[in-house]
């Protein structure tokens, strides 16, 4: 592209000073010499260049849009239909508000082709956040016509605008009908009550979320038509029988979701039992434990597939509680952990966990990509542990159960295995109390019942069977084994002859474990003698093995 000449330049610019000063008046030019103008007129000079200077920027800039306007044509958006292309903005606007970054206000000044589509299409325009303008507020209800609002994001705990959000919020009253999903977070710092906005009618809400900082201990967040509900820290009731009274009258529930309640003002007594009928996700997270357990006692949930619930506020006054969660036959529970008859696919593997003072129950169901979990945080969880261990002995079609306890289980009752009896398949202890228990235990026969079936019916006979019968694989965690070297040995040596060699004319022998491996943390000499051990312990158990941890 080559360059223009000066005289082209003066020339263009003097036909544009021409028709500045009209026909017939040429007194200025831009051939005369810069030194040969009047000194009175250099100022009318400067105006009359800069004028003709604009004349010329502007008509290129007109050139230029009309030049990529007809290019832009030719993009091949420009030859979808206009419903197609509103399909993919609605696509596009889905995970973003309005106002956001590259939000629809900003894609407004594409072009002339997204204008039209984004404000022709009223359901772009079905999502209101609070931290707009009044006026923006405004504009996006006023857009989206008659159709459903399908969110309302209030959310004042990065600050607010006192007068804008008295706005915002009576204009969300007025359309308060529309409403298919609230999310409301509100800090104390926020003087506006919320609550008018709760208590408005709401026929089409399916969605609720609040998270408060202060007291909302009302009935009316209630809703039939709700299908998701999710309360945080202060907006959770203080009583359970008003959190049940909600509940009941949530009856088409599918999600629910309770977290951070750090105090409670009432004594948690529960007054009444609640089926959700359609509840398929429950998530409850750093609740007293009291008050989360008073919520699993009653709440019936018989379809529900996702279930992940920790309390992590501990204390012994959810004791009384522990004792009607585990307490065998308790359909509840069962239900929580897909033990119910409604449920196509059975329950493939249970996992307990024991470390510290938290208690974790795991239920992996076929077919489902995460397990149900129940966590809980006891000042003495093995009383929890003896609980759970008598609830699945009595649930029907058990699967097999992992048991592992990890630390600081120092309660005798923690390293109690006569709970678990048949149902344990996998035994894991790092706490050499519980393991050395363990060792002593698994030795002995307890009494056991068996059903005959004759031709005269189905008996029950009485007998006596190995503990934990159907225990195949043991991994105990022995971190300081010369403590308490030779009375270990002695444990394992009459554990090992008295459950599986089947000599000294003794009760018949278990089957043999899969995996017996005893890992130890001691100085080389020791683990020399543990490698005597072994090779004794082998003619017996196959497949039993020391490691030696660094």
């Amino acid at each position: 592209m080559n360059r223009p000449s000066k005289d082209a330049i003066t020339k263009a610019l003097n036909i544009t000073l021409e028709s500045i000063q009209g026909e017939g008046n040429s007194a200025l030019s831009c051939t005369h010499p810069l030194n040969a103008i009047p000194f009175e007129q250099l100022a009318t000079e400067v105006e009359l260049l800069r004028s003709a200077k604009a004349h010329l920027h502007k008509e290129a800039d007109e050139r230029i849009s009309h030049i990529q306007h007809r290019r832009n044509l030719a993009a091949p958006v420009h030859r979808l239909p206009q419903e197609i292309f509103g399909m993919i903005l609605e696509s596009f606007a889905a995970d973003r508000h309005v106002g956001e970054e590259h939000g629809l206000l900003q894609l407004l000044h594409v072009g002339r082709l997204w204008y039209t589509a984004i404000t022709n299409s009223p359901r772009l325009w079905t999502s209101v956040d609070a931290a707009l303008p009044s006026k923006i507020a405004r504009l996006v209800i006023d857009r989206s016509k008659n159709l459903p609002i399908l969110s309302l994001d209030w959310n004042t705990t990065d600050g607010y605008d006192e007068g804008e959000h008295e706005k915002i919020l009576e204009l969300a009253i007025q359309n308060s009908k529309r409403f298919k999903s609230m999310e409301l977070r509100v800090s104390s710092d926020d003087p506006l009550e919320v609550w008018p906005l709760l208590e408005a009618p709401t026929p089409a809400l399916e969605v609720l979320t609040v998270e408060v900082d202060m007291d909302l201990d009302r009935e009316k967040m209630s809703s039939g038509r709700l299908i998701t509900l999710s309360l945080y820290r202060f907006a959770i009731p203080a009583s359970i029988n008003t959190l049940l009274q909600v509940l009941s009258a949530t009856q088409r529930l599918e999600w629910l979701a309770l977290g951070d309640k750090g105090r409670i003002d009432e004594p948690v007594a529960p007054d009444r039992q609640v089926t959700l009928d359609h509840l398929k996700t429950l998530k409850v997270d750093n609740m007293t434990n009291e008050y989360c357990a008073a919520l699993l006692i009653s709440i019936y949930t018989p379809v529900c597939s996702h279930v992940d619930v920790a309390d992590s506020f501990w204390s012994d006054a959810a004791d009384p509680f522990d004792s009607l969660i585990w307490q065998p036959g308790n359909t509840r529970t069962a239900a929580l952990l897909a033990f119910h008859p409604q449920l196509d696919a059975r329950v493939l593997r249970v996992a307990i966990t024991v470390e510290s003072s938290q208690v974790c129950v795991r239920a992996a169901r076929e077919g489902e990509g995460f397990p149900r979990v129940l966590s809980f945080e006891r000042p003495r969880p093995g009383r929890m542990v003896a609980l759970i261990g008598h609830f699945f002995r009595d649930v029907w079609f058990c699967p097999p159960i992992d048991l592992t306890i990890t630390s600081g289980m120092l309660q005798s009752d923690t390293s109690d295995l006569t709970p678990w009896g048949p149902r344990l398949s996998r035994l894991t202890l790092s706490d050499p109390v519980a393991s050395l228990r363990a060792l002593e235990q698994l030795a002995l026969r307890t009494p056991a019942t068996y059903t005959n079936a004759g031709e005269r019916g189905t008996s029950v006979i009485q007998g006596e069977d190995w503990m934990c019968p159907n225990l195949r694989e043991i991994t105990l965690h022995i971190p300081e084994i010369e403590s308490q070297f030779n009375m270990r040995v002695a444990a394992l040596f009459f554990l090992v002859n008295n459950r599986w060699s089947g000599t000294d004319g003794g009760p018949a022998p278990d089957e043999q474990p899969a995996q017996f491996q005893v890992q130890v943390r001691c100085t080389y000499p020791t683990y020399k003698k543990l490698q005597d051990v072994e090779i004794e312990v082998i003619k017996v158990v196959p497949f039993f093995s020391f490691h030696r941890k660094a």
